[in-house]
């Protein structure tokens, strides 16, 4: 995937279709949208109506049946995805954090399979609870089961922040 800076990339959904063997209905159906980058989208809709289905299919958990879904104007399946998915920040319905690990472990998963400093994971880690209201010193080494709802979501949104690519 094209480098893009600190701000991300666009995305763009094309006739973004997913149709399950046996379903009368399609999950998703003909979804075309363009997320400028650095914008922030949410979705709402009532329970089963493809939000879901529409954002795993954007990172390639789900497979799509149609339509077309680009990164920076590059094709996604043209990405490896598990690359992918390291360079696109996602935030679960339900946290989904790992419970046998602290806030900033669970922070700097990414990070840290893709091979950075320790240093520079402390770093970013701490920039990241800072940037969702947690204190770096108060929560740095809690787990997930020492956090009320809220806390928890907000660990899941750090976790999802992209890596910041170094720059120059």
């Amino acid at each position: 995937m094209p480098e893009t800076g600190d701000h991300g990339a666009s995305i763009e959904l094309e006739g973004l279709t997913k149709r399950y063997p046996g379903s009368a209905q399609p999950a998703v159906d003909n979804v075309s949208m363009e997320i400028k980058a650095g914008e922030v989208v949410v979705l709402v809709g009532p329970s089963g109506c493809g939000k879901s289905t529409t954002l795993k299919m954007i990172n390639r958990l789900i497979e799509p049946t149609g339509g077309r879904i680009r990164m920076g104007g590059e094709d996604v399946t043209d990405i490896d995805p598990v690359g992918l998915r390291r360079k696109v920040g996602y935030a679960i319905q339900s946290a989904g954090l790992f419970p046998h690990m602290t806030v900033a472990q669970n922070i700097a998963l990414v990070p840290r399979m893709i091979g950075w400093p320790k240093a520079r994971i402390r770093a970013r880690t701490e920039e990241l609870l800072d940037l969702v209201g947690l204190d770096p010193g108060e929560f740095h080494g809690r787990y997930p089961r020492q956090l009320s709802g809220g806390q928890q979501q907000r660990v899941g949104v750090a976790r999802a922040s992209p890596p910041i690519p170094r720059c120059c």
